[in-house]
């Protein structure tokens, strides 16, 4: 966990399988997303300053459905059409970032790696 929020954890997870990843929102609000067979972190951002007491799977996105504290409704979704190349472009703190975005492009049949199956 981040320095600023020493004692935070988690409170909801949420498995995404059409993309391979796990949402996992903490008691202190925030969003985690990481790829599940390699348990890399891809993203990460406070999406509330409230807590969030429910959530459901949104059948419709494969996201996630929340309702905090203060009655907001939060739809927490991947992307489609821009995962792949935010891996590539955006997430450079993992490891070897294009080969798990040509990964997860192969094996969940996704867009924003053409360039790297022709190479």
């Amino acid at each position: 966990m981040p320095a600023d929020v020493v004692g935070d954890f988690p409170v909801l997870m949420q498995a995404v399988e059409k993309y391979g990843v796990v949402f996992i929102i903490t008691k202190m609000g925030y969003l985690y997303v990481y790829e599940i067979s390699q348990a890399v972190l891809l993203y990460r951002q406070r999406i509330t300053d409230s807590l969030i007491f429910v959530a459901t799977k949104n059948p419709t996105t494969d996201g996630m459905i929340c309702i905090n504290k203060a009655g907001q409704v939060l739809s927490i979704n991947i992307d489609e059409q821009n995962f792949i190349s935010y891996i590539i472009n955006v997430a450079k703190h993992i490891p070897d970032n294009v080969g798990l975005a040509f990964k997860l492009a192969q094996r969940f049949h996704l867009g924003g790696a053409d360039e790297l199956f022709v190479t």
